[in-house]
């Protein structure tokens, strides 16, 4: 599902029309600015002295005014929306970025899901997190791609009136349903999908493209790592301070690609490195007996229960071919 996105055109033999946007300003550069009116408005830029037209927005916003859903045939409907009212065709524009994301069922609250993923260790991705979104939004920045995964559910509610809120409805959306969207934000997308070569408006609506799109997004989600291998304990007996310490510890270094044994390891370092004076080798031995005793009432599972992997290949559509093993999405 694409969602936001900027395109450009040159126009050598087309003539724009612009009676039915609103303009908007002016600026020094040349440009000029209008509004192209829908349920959300668009951003028409245009540039007389070099015959050049961009245009900035959320296509599914403009069109139904909201992005929970946008099938491939809105899309072209949307796209022939602005080509009738500019009377140009944006099927040959460049496309200079742009976002393509899907929603997915899961399980639990999505938030759960969204605080146990990180980034991977030489991903090249920096996590960015807004306290104010308490944890049911997070995206992933490279100068290249911007990945986010936050609760679709949450921000209808919060965006959307209530007008809207059951038009989305009446398209599929059931407000007691956890529905989570992970989406890409291709900054680059000649660089990440097309070694180098431009991108066309024509290419988001060609089949072959879509599923190199949709492939593409399931190995940008393994670029990312569900934590939550280590089971807790469900008793009150097992769940002690210094357990929920232990635990706490293990799972951050499994998160890291390290076992229990290096959590074992790192800590009787620790304790070899304090002094006699203060530690007797009495005192030493029994805290690694304390240790060990924990560690060895850890219980790892073989996969993360927020892993997404499988719910993602499968509201794809892919096929096990669509997705090999050990891709470098960069």
């Amino acid at each position: 599902m694409y969602d936001y996105l900027e395109l450009t055109k040159v126009l050598y033999d087309d003539n724009i029309f612009l009676k039915d946007v609103q303009h908007e300003a002016s600026y020094q550069s040349g440009w000029e600015k209008f509004l192209l009116h829908g349920y959300k408005d668009l951003e028409i830029w245009y540039k007389p002295t070099s015959n050049l037209i961009r245009i900035k927005g959320s296509l599914p916003y403009f069109y139904k005014g909201h992005n929970f859903s946008f099938s491939d045939q809105e899309f072209i409907e949307a796209i022939n929306a602005i080509n009738d009212t500019l009377k140009i065709d944006l099927y040959d524009a460049r496309v200079d970025c742009f976002e393509f994301g899907i929603i997915i069922k899961v399980d639990n609250l999505p938030k759960y899901y969204i605080q146990n993923h990180r980034e991977r260790p030489k991903s090249r991705l920096y996590m960015h997190e807004n306290p104010k979104d308490k944890g049911c939004f997070r995206r992933w920045e490279s100068p290249e791609i911007r990945l986010k995964m936050y609760d679709a559910g949450k921000n209808i509610k919060q965006k959307q009136n209530k007008e809207m809120q059951e038009q989305i409805q009446a398209e599929g959306w059931d407000p007691e349903r956890n529905n989570l969207k992970f989406e890409a934000h291709y900054k680059k997308p000649e660089a990440l999908l097309n070694k180098g070569r431009r991108i066309m408006v024509a290419d988001l609506v060609d089949p072959n493209w879509n599923k190199i799109f949709r492939s593409d997004l399931y190995n940008q989600y393994k670029r990312l790592m569900p934590s939550g291998k280590i089971e807790f304990p469900n008793n009150k007996k097992n769940l002690s301070t210094s357990a929920l310490l232990m635990l706490t510890l293990a799972d951050e270094t499994l998160n890291e690609g390290n076992t229990l044994q290096e959590v074992k390891k790192l800590l009787f370092g620790r304790i070899n490195a304090i002094p006699e004076e203060v530690l007797t080798d009495a005192d030493k031995k029994a805290r690694k007996r304390q240790i060990s005793s924990l560690l060895g009432k850890i219980h790892v599972c073989p996969e993360s229960k927020w892993d997404l992997s499988e719910q993602l290949k499968a509201a794809l559509k892919l096929e096990e071919s669509d997705t090999p093993k050990g891709v470098n999405p960069l």
